[in-house]
């Protein structure tokens, strides 16, 4: 029987205790996450075992779902394919995207002990999917994100774009959820889907560049024109003062859905809210880096350094000791 997220799941068992193949992939996943994930790898470290591997886990399998979008075979650069080269390039991306969900669903569906498929992430990902309750729908839901990368390059308004956002970001939240646990309040899985549509927004102003170089422009057209500022000015990386004004109020508007989801990790297993906290001011970090000088992101990916990310992750540490140390001293002796 296939474990459902709204089930009982049993405590998840340590990882060093696993069968080989299962601590070899979840190894595999450590190391996807520690040489791609740089925004993400400082804050996770913090989460106590086996919450810290079953996000590895989770981290390499998006990752692998991000990368069918951006690397599948036959889709070519963005330079200006013709008609039918990006109609086959988007055919046969969302083929593989397809052929990932069904093979995702048949992991979901073994049964503990059962043979996988090949692949080197499958292993850890059955193991958390059947001791975490993680809604399935939220997978589907982020490969549905990765089929509008595939067959969708322009968003006409700031709700469709709020759309991919959530079904790219906002869902990536809620599995973390799952994973740290929370206290199931009415309003958790709004602030995580706020924090989700926080991320993408940075990470959007953050690859302006990359992205028109793969034809794709995330920003709302009608905001575009707004502006003054066309798609073709964008493709072309041109910096004046309209990029500036529409810089300025996407600048905003991501800064506004950080502050609506402020009080997150007040929803938090405790355990958990340094990284939580952690992964918020990294990205919280690079928004404010590309406020200082939006133009850069049009000539270079505007990043934290590594001495930046681990003083955050210190200092997120730091305040957990803090937090749990105030905590004693408030308990009444016995």
């Amino acid at each position: 029987m296939t474990v459902g997220h709204n089930q009982p799941q049993p405590a998840p068992p340590p990882i060093d205790s696993l069968p080989e193949p299962v601590r070899q992939s979840f190894e595999h996943c450590h190391r996807v996450t520690r040489e791609h994930g740089r925004n993400f790898y400082h804050g996770l470290k913090l989460t106590p075992e086996p919450k810290r591997s079953a996000m590895y886990a989770m981290y390499a399998f998006m990752r692998a779902c991000d990368d069918l979008a951006d690397d599948a075979p036959g889709c070519p650069p963005a330079a200006s394919p013709s008609r039918s080269e990006a109609q086959r390039s988007s055919g046969s991306t969302l083929d593989h995207i397809e052929t990932h969900r069904r093979t995702m669903q048949q992991v979901i569906n073994a049964e503990p002990g059962a043979p996988l498929p090949p692949g080197p992430v499958w292993p850890a990902f059955h193991h958390v999917i059947h001791h975490y309750p993680i809604d399935p729908a939220h997978l589907h839901a982020m490969l549905d994100g990765q089929r509008c990368d595939a067959t969708q390059n322009r968003y006409a308004t700031f709700d469709d774009l709020y759309q991919y956002c959530y079904k790219v970001a906002s869902v990536v939240g809620f599995v973390c959820l799952a994973v740290w646990g929370h206290d199931h309040q009415p309003q958790t899985m709004k602030l995580a889907e706020y924090r989700g549509i926080a991320f993408q927004l940075t990470n959007i102003l953050r690859d302006l560049a990359e992205d028109a170089s793969r034809g794709r422009i995330y920003l709302p057209a009608d905001e575009l024109e707004r502006f003054g500022y066309s798609p073709d000015a964008l493709l072309a990386g041109v910096a004046d003062v309209h990029f500036d004004r529409l810089m300025t109020y996407q600048i905003e508007r991501a800064q506004s859905y950080y502050e609506m989801a402020a009080t997150l990790e007040r929803h938090i297993a405790p355990d958990c809210q340094p990284t939580s906290w952690a992964m918020c001011r990294i990205y919280e970090g690079l928004l404010e880096r590309i406020a200082q000088n939006p133009r850069r992101v049009l000539s270079e990916r505007v990043r934290l350094s590594g001495f930046e990310k681990l003083r955050i992750a210190l200092t997120a540490a730091w305040r957990s000791r803090r937090a749990r140390q105030h905590s004693l001293a408030d308990t009444p002796a016995p």
